[in-house]
């Protein structure tokens, strides 16, 4: 019995003990990097010295270590690598953080403290700042954080102010003075498709900087990224996944000086408030998929309509033309995001939803070659143009670690752009030779879904061997639903304008592209040591995209048939009624036999390359890739079967395998400064959309545009040097790069010698791209810091000869080139308060080649000035914004003389954000 008791109360005594002996522990956690590059090391040994205690980093480089309460001294150590060690003291249930870099063995004699490493927080301008610094190439990065504080709603407003980069159409990124079609652009390391019917590029409108961790923008190409660039390559990271859990619920409004509160153009039906409005603009239910026509001797009645049908059709349209007078309400945003860790499980979501007005009072002139110089030939036209946006937004990203060595992620990005605009113009046309008045009323609806499903592994078996692998799948959408448009002539008789019979009048159109996109990559890398005993990663990888692309226009128009004795000086809508249409006006079609075209792309690629120390402080990054790629367009009659069809087909095909090399170098002059020099050869391929030959027209008086299916790719050769210092921690940096580009037959925008001149594309002789650019940023004491870059580039491309009868340059700069570029920042901090001041300049650029004599298009060089005041308090933070303040005109030249002239006025914006 005295036995059984005495276990017992052992036994009590052992269970008291087991909770106090548990709370006499605590943690440390970290992350361990690779000083030289930057690059998370998995698989590294973390143990506390004298103890049987020992972990390993994960796929991060991340390790989690409990110990029991007291001082202990940490190792770290791994083959090729100087170890590391240090003392800590283990608090009771307290995380106490080693963040470590290691170095290679030959620099362990220089290591005095632990290096710099990663902060946690990605999106900070510091860690972003860590990541070019250790870069393989020569790039630039801004974070989300720092797009925030400098109040950019979106990715294009956030790329203008890194170093080179200028934001033309507030959507196309020009990499040091190259157009958009010299950038790519990539959503977490996949390829995007585009809503852009006739440019290469993603609008980086289209992404909230609500939604975006960072955007890096890699200005030397290194084989494990795709090869169509030669500015760069603009890498969009979503939001990632959090070490904890978060919150965030923002709100935000913004007044306009030029158009909140006034009165702007609008249509009944128009402006969703959501941006979702091109179901209500379809074409009616039931409406033939056959060509509209009239039935006749020449049609059978399987393909014409009889009159009646085509009557009963056109009255089945909404009778929606004439804009309206609208008050224009204040611009407002709304942000949610939460996320957190749960096991093994780890969630981000996040939306976002925006609507921005915008009223523009425009005045345009269009000008011919006379005998006395240049004289005006149309116009000039007086815009007055309303434009409301709605953006939706979201990022959904699961992760779950099955174990510290596998990991499985799904991320999902969401964005849809609804853009209604209403617009009137009137003024004097040469070839009505009298005044016009037109007005349009358009919709576009865009969204990009892309869905990402990965995987990372690691093999410790293996040499610490690591496979990523990824499959994309991703669509962009754009419908153009029901654009009105009508055109009316003056007639001084009536003293009345009255409606013309002309292309574009009593027009309906509708447009539909779809671009889908399918990815599937996969990279394996290991470290090894070379002959010199320091770590060298292999890389290697391979991918395989699958892009296409349908595209169909339809063209219909109320055409007048008997317009006697009607007031044709009537609007719009008391014109195409029902009693009117049959009688007066007859529904037709007038889609052309170039309106449909669908397009395949298919790009298989694999790559090789070595990250090596060469010496003790260089760097080499060195490999190739070799892709095949294969394009196909095919442009055809929608309705082969119509009287004067054609079942023919105009087919654009390509078929190219190339190797694209790359050799950078790293030169560490000091540990925290860097020489680097590169050289690569890249690629630039035709678009979908410059290979069709389907045409459009603006506006009345600007010229059409149609592709050219005997397009060719342009090879690029690209030179870079950059010479790096980073005198301090966090965001300070000293740097200055040259770099210079040839082109081998690029591709150009052309003017062509037709009745009606029209806009296409040709491969040029040949170009150049050279320049240089100096950036600075710098903490001033503990309250000031200021930062400035500067962009000089040379551009010229050289067409060929045949191409002088219509040309005015067969030797210019590259369209939409700025000679100058700069932006500067000085930002004042105390206390949780901070005021920042950015100025952003463009110098002149072109924005449309002259032709038959008449000089360039020019956009007069611009100013921006910003000013953002943010507070952030314990769970709450706001901010103030001013944008636009000087709110310099936007001036576009020909010959001197103006020819287009806007403003937009200045915005005030605040922000009101709740956080843990």
């Amino acid at each position: 019995m005295r036995t059984r008791l005495r276990i017992g109360l052992a036994a009590a005594l052992l269970l008291s003990a087991a909770p106090a002996a548990a709370q006499d522990t605590g943690r440390v956690a970290g992350v361990v990097i690779d000083q030289t590059n930057a690059i998370a090391l998995p698989g590294v040994p973390v143990e506390a010295v004298g103890t049987t205690f020992i972990t390993y980093t994960d796929l991060d480089g991340r390790y989690d270590l409990e110990l029991p309460v007291g001082e202990h001294r940490i190792r770290i150590s791994l083959g090729g690598y100087a170890e590391q060690l240090v003392d800590i003291e283990v608090v009771t249930g307290q995380v106490t953080e080693v963040q470590v870099s290691l170095t290679t063995n030959v620099f362990a004699e220089e290591v005095a403290v632990v290096a710099p490493t990663l902060e946690a927080q990605s999106s900070t301008a510091s860690a972003q700042m860590m990541l070019r610094m250790r870069a393989p190439a020569v790039q630039d990065n801004i974070g989300g954080s720092e797009m925030r504080s400098n109040n950019d709603s979106d990715a294009a407003d956030a790329m203008s102010r890194v170093t080179g980069v200028s934001v033309v159409d507030s959507q196309s990124v020009f990499v040091r003075g190259l157009g958009e079609r010299y950038s790519n652009t990539t959503l977490n390391g996949a390829t995007l498709p585009t809503t852009e019917p006739d440019r290469r590029v993603v609008p980086l409108d289209l992404f909230p900087t609500g939604l975006i961790d960072s955007v890096q923008v890699s200005k030397t190409y290194t084989p494990d990224k795709p090869s169509q660039f030669a500015g760069g390559l603009v890498e969009i990271i979503p939001l990632k996944l959090p070490t904890e859990t978060a919150y965030e619920f923002s709100l935000g409004g913004a007044y306009n000086t030029l158009t909140t509160g006034k009165s702007g153009l609008g249509y009944d039906g128009g402006s969703p408030w959501n941006g979702f409005g091109g179901g209500a603009r379809a074409l009616p239910a039931g409406f033939p998929d056959r060509k509209v026509i009239r039935g006749g001797r020449f049609t059978s009645d399987e393909l014409g309509f009889l009159q009646s049908d085509l009557e009963r059709l056109g009255e089945s349209f909404s009778n929606v033309w004439d804009p309206v007078r609208q008050d224009q309400p204040m611009n407002q945003s709304y942000s949610g995001l939460f996320g957190g860790r749960f096991g093994k499980l780890g969630v981000v979501g996040t939306v976002r939803h925006s609507q921005n007005s915008q009223i523009t009072k425009e005045e345009r002139t269009f000008y011919k070659v006379g005998g006395s110089g240049i004289e005006r030939f149309n116009g000039p036209y007086d815009f007055d143009e309303t434009q409301f946006v709605s953006t939706l937004g979201g990022v959904g990203n699961l992760a779950y670690q099955f174990s510290p060595n596998h990991r499985l992620s799904v991320d999902n990005f969401y964005t849809h752009v609804g853009t209604d605009e209403t617009r009137i113009f009137e003024g004097f046309n040469s070839d009505a030779d009298n005044d016009i008045r037109n007005q349009r009323l358009f919709f576009i609806e865009e969204q990009i879904r892309a869905h990402h499903v990965g995987g990372d592994h690691l093999f410790p078996n293996a040499s610490n061997s690591r496979l990523d692998w990824k499959i994309a799948v991703s669509q962009a959408d754009r419908a153009e639903p029901d654009l009105r448009e009508v055109l009316y002539e003056f007639d001084p008789a009536r003293e009345a304008f009255v409606l013309a019979d002309e292309s574009q009048s009593g027009l309906r159109q509708f447009n539909d592209l779809v671009d889908d996109s399918v990815e599937l990559s996969a990279n394996w890398s290991t470290l090894v040591e070379n002959w010199a005993g320091l770590p060298t990663q292999l890389k290697f990888g391979t991918s395989y995209i699958d892009r296409t692309r349908d595209f169909l226009s339809r063209r219909l128009r109320f055409v007048p048939t008997n317009t006697r004795g009607l007031d044709l000086s009537r609007p719009a809508e008391e014109l195409f009624t029902s009693s009117f249409i049959g009688p007066n006006f007859q529904l037709k079609e007038e889609t052309r036999p170039t309106d449909q075209y669908d397009a395949a792309q298919e790009t298989l690629s694999a790559y090789g390359m070595i990250d090596v120390p060469l010496a003790v402080r260089l760097r080499l990054v060195a490999g190739a890739r070799v892709e095949n790629f294969r394009q196909r367009v095919d442009t055809f009659d929608p309705f082969a079967r119509a009287v004067f069809g054609t079942t023919d087909v105009i087919r654009a095909d390509l078929d190219e395998t190339d190797v694209f090399p790359a050799v950078n170098l790293v030169y560490s002059i000091r540990n925290n400064q860097n020489l680097r020099v590169g050289v690569s050869q890249t690629v630039n391929r035709p678009e979908f959309r410059e290979l069709a030959p389907f045409e459009f027209t603006d506006v009345v008086g600007g010229r059409a545009t149609v592709g050219n299916p005997d397009l060719r790719q342009s090879l690029i050769q690209n030179l870079d040097v950059r010479w790096e210092l980073f005198p301090g921690s966090g965001e300070e940096v000293v740097a200055a790069s040259f770099f210079y580009k040839n082109f081998d037959n690029p591709i150009e925008r052309i003017v062509e010698p037709t009745a009606q001149l029209r806009t296409s594309f040709t491969n040029a002789d040949s170009a150049t791209n050279a320049g240089f650019e100096i950036e600075g940023r710098k903490a001033i004491g503990e309250y000031l810091f200021l930062g400035a870059n500067y962009t000089w580039v040379d551009s010229e491309v050289t067409l060929d000869a045949a191409a002088r009868q219509v040309q005015t340059s067969l030797v210019r700069p590259l369209a939409g080139t700025s000679k100058n570029l700069f932006n500067t920042m000085i930002e004042v901090s105390n206390a949780g308060y901070s005021g920042r001041l950015l100025l952003n300049f463009f110098d002149d650029r072109i924005s449309d080649v002259g032709s038959l004599g008449l000089p360039d298009i020019v956009q007069d060089g611009r100013s921006s000035l910003d000013f953002v005041f943010a507070k952030r308090f314990t769970q709450v933070s706001f901010r103030f914004a001013v944008s636009n303040l000087t709110d310099a005109p936007y001036v576009f030249r020909q010959g001197g003389l103006d020819q287009r002239v806007y403003k937009l006025g200045r915005t005030m914006a605040f922000g009101l954000s709740v956080h843990p």
